[in-house]
């Protein structure tokens, strides 16, 4: 926000500036000033009644942005996402409900229950118990949630990229798949990818991408995880955790313990560490070598030809088969 606006209401408008404003208009001075009265020592309640508006002033701009979209009423009906609770009321904007509307800058928080959610008309989702949820937008060209932590498990069947969550360290867009999302206070967390495949992009622009049957972490910071094989091998998944952890004897360790079935892991590795991507598709030639058209060292330069070698190994290896919905996965009611 602009100072501008604080001083002469000439700069652009704070929406929370304007709620606090109006809040305080019917205590608006509006008669002519006694400039002689003023230099009169203030009754004690004036000034005490100017420290505690300044106290609140101060106190709503320290609220972050979350509980400001509080207040904005859950309802039994109207434009947003549907949720049903079970086995009890969740706080939805203000408001304990145990089924209503989320609406556009709404936040749920299921508390100890679960919770199913709709998707718009696309898809549902599973929130578990103490999740926090805000819907962003809502149109016919896309919807956003936010996660703060919590655990989601959502089913979407729509075109590409129609449907996107963000948690604190990356964004998750959904590319027409089966997905679940834990994630912590400090925003980490993880993303098991059921079926189609899901697009995990952090906030320095690094984007990987999960295909039906890997899993990967959501890591506190700017890096991305990379996507690993479910029933992996545990020595290669460690190796992976220790490279992404900034252990320098990792890569190395990396490279010797990949098989073709990690190909999927090398290839994300390669787009996001350039440093190192003639040596990682190096190795990867020998496990999963490149489509037609593709060379490694067109790969090494081309960003399209990277992603066309990884599109081949996602449909080679990946998307011929869809991995069971677990047990907790139910459809919305």
């Amino acid at each position: 926000m602009s100072d501008d606006y604080l001083w002469d209401r000439s700069g652009p408008r704070d929406p929370d500036v304007e709620k606090l404003e109006k809040l305080l208009a019917p205590l608006a001075h509006d008669a002519p000033l006694d400039q002689l009265r003023l230099r009169r020592k203030r009754p004690r309640w004036i000034v005490l009644g100017v420290v505690l508006a300044a106290a609140a002033f101060a106190g709503w701009l320290a609220i972050p942005s979350s509980h400001h979209e509080e207040l904005v009423a859950c309802t039994q009906d109207g434009s947003g996402f549907r949720f049903v609770a079970e086995g009890g009321a969740v706080a939805c904007g203000g408001r304990q409900i145990a089924t209503g509307v989320l609406p556009v800058g709404g936040v749920l928080d299921t508390g100890l229950h679960q919770v199913d959610l709709s998707i718009a008309d696309i898809g549902t989702a599973q929130l578990g118990p103490n999740t926090r949820v805000s819907l962003d937008r809502s149109t016919t060209a896309g919807h956003h949630l936010s996660i703060d932590h919590g655990h989601m498990h959502a089913r979407v069947a729509a075109p590409p990229r129609l449907f996107a969550i963000s948690t604190k360290h990356a964004e998750v867009t959904d590319l027409g798949c089966e997905y679940t999302i834990d994630v912590d206070a400090s925003g980490a967390g993880s993303l098991h990818v059921l079926s189609g495949k899901v697009e995990l992009a952090t906030k320095s622009g690094a984007i990987v991408v999960a295909p039906a049957g890997t899993h990967t972490k959501i890591l506190a910071g700017q890096a991305p995880g990379l996507p690993l094989r479910d029933a992996g091998d545990v020595a290669f998944e460690a190796a992976i955790d220790g490279y992404l952890a900034g252990d320098p004897s990792a890569f190395d360790t990396v490279l010797a313990l990949a098989s073709p079935a990690d190909a999927i892991t090398l290839i994300d590795l390669a787009i996001i560490d350039a440093p190192h991507r003639p040596a990682v598709l190096a190795k990867l030639g020998q496990l999963a070598p490149p489509p037609e058209g593709v060379t490694i060292d067109g790969a090494a330069a081309n960003q399209h030809q990277l992603e066309r070698w990884r599109e081949a190994i996602m449909i080679t290896r990946f998307m011929s088969h869809s991995v069971p919905s677990p047990k907790s996965g139910k459809q919305m009611k």
